[in-house]
């Protein structure tokens, strides 16, 4: 049975994909998640090593509501997470765990910490797949006319016998489709479509029947990307899973048509009719369109992945910010990124904690996150690099009067 250990976890913490994300900073107020959904790529993250028994059993750690509080309150002697919250850019709830799954809907440690942040009009970003807390006061007056608080609700799959397999302990896609909508009528900071992760012979045939549904539903944007398998920690049973729904061998579809082993992500080829279709289906639905894969991100609406509009706060320090530039002027250079990196300057990236290996440690924990990035954007073949995570969308063809990379649209890999 699923407990509560202790308040000792660790968050919020800066993502490890910091170098192409618009909300660096990402909160989750528990260690686990009461969603057992198959295709997590959190849970092959936790379902290894020596945490694995305790995150099978459901056991959790809870955030301690004063300190993460206190991050908000007093940014000034928050650790690393000053300079960003003083510049009050988007929060990212909902990384590793759902912030509405059951374990919130017992213990309402987060709720806590939103009261706080509601009084504070902080900026938020949520992700989830539950609905029951739109039928909580408490949660709903906090959300009511709120425009600092976004919401995307999940969906991956309209067919709910499907999603029933597949995501275990989830309401179903219909019930989700009217969370949307009762979210846009909250008039809170908009609704998204999250279809993530998109998964060949699971999310399709029915993926632009369930955007125009979430389009008419109030829907305002579409954030999408496209299921990667993770061979050396996937879980067998759930590989088997996804095989039996999708009807056929899921690895053998994954090995044939992606590059590289390990982390397998599908070819650009396969995934580009697809991508056609959904941008296509959200210009017909009045919704924009954005692409959290790494394939395709230069088609972004703007430079938040996941579906802020640009009138939001969000950080535009970063690598999608610079291949949506790129592809609308057929060059992007390091300052039209670099003046928002303020943040940055005052943050070491030794208490950013992202370095996890010693060689990354003894190479970048002398650095500012803001030197990290500069470094990155100079070095195109590390694999955080904007001319490798892009596969070559931005190339490298020049360097500025500072010395820093100018890059270049390949316009034929669009």
């Amino acid at each position: 049975m699923a407990r509560i250990k202790d308040q000792t976890y660790g968050a919020p913490r800066w993502s490890g994909e910091v170098a192409d994300c618009s909300m660096p900073m990402t909160m989750d107020q528990y260690s686990n998640c009461s969603f057992r959904c198959v295709y997590c790529f959190a849970a092959y993250q936790r379902g290894v090593g020596k945490g694995k028994a305790e995150y099978q059993r459901g056991d959790f750690k809870a955030v301690n509501p004063v300190t993460v509080k206190r991050i908000f309150t007093d940014p000034e002697t928050s650790s690393s997470f000053g300079p960003y919250v003083k510049a009050r850019k988007a929060l990212q709830w909902g990384g590793m765990s759902d912030p509405f799954c059951n374990f919130e809907r017992k213990h309402r440690v987060g709720l806590d910490i939103l009261r706080t942040l509601r009084d504070l009009e902080y900026p938020i970003c949520f992700s989830t797949k539950g609905v029951w807390w739109l039928d909580d006061p408490e949660y709903v007056d906090l959300f009511k006319g709120n425009p600092n608080w976004n919401v995307k609700i999940s969906i991956v799959t309209l067919d709910a016998a499907k999603a029933k397999v597949l995501e275990r302990g989830v309401p179903s896609p219909g019930k989700r489709l009217d969370a949307l909508q009762r979210i846009a009528e909250l008039d809170c900071g908009g609704a998204t479509l999250r279809l993530r992760p998109f998964m060949f012979g699971i999310s399709e045939p029915r993926h632009l029947e369930l955007i125009q549904r979430a389009g008419e539903a109030g829907a305002t944007a579409l954030s999408t990307e496209f299921f990667c398998l993770e061979q050396r920690s996937i879980n067998p049973e759930g590989l088997k899973v996804m095989s039996n729904l999708a009807g056929y061998d899921y690895a053998e579809f994954y090995r044939r048509y992606s590059a590289g082993s390990g982390y397998l992500r599908l070819n650009r080829n396969i995934k580009r009719p697809v991508v056609d279709a959904m941008e296509q289906a959200c210009a017909d639905a009045g919704m924009r369109f954005y692409i959290s894969d790494a394939h395709f991100k230069e088609r972004c609406e703007g430079g938040s992945c996941c579906g802020l509009p640009e009138g939001w706060n969000y950080s535009r320090g970063q690598f999608t910010e610079a291949v949506v530039i790129c592809r609308a002027k057929g060059e992007v250079r390091w300052p039209d990124i670099a003046w928002d990196m303020d943040y940055m300057k005052e943050t070491p990236m030794k208490r950013t904690q992202l370095m996890q290996s010693s060689k990354g440690r003894a190479q970048f924990n002398d650095m500012t996150l803001y030197e990290y990035m500069r470094w990155l954007w100079n070095n195109p073949k590390a694999g955080q690099a904007p001319f490798r995570m892009f596969e070559g969308v931005m190339t490298p063809t020049s360097k500025d009067e500072d010395g820093d990379l100018v890059y270049t649209l390949d316009r034929s890999r669009l």
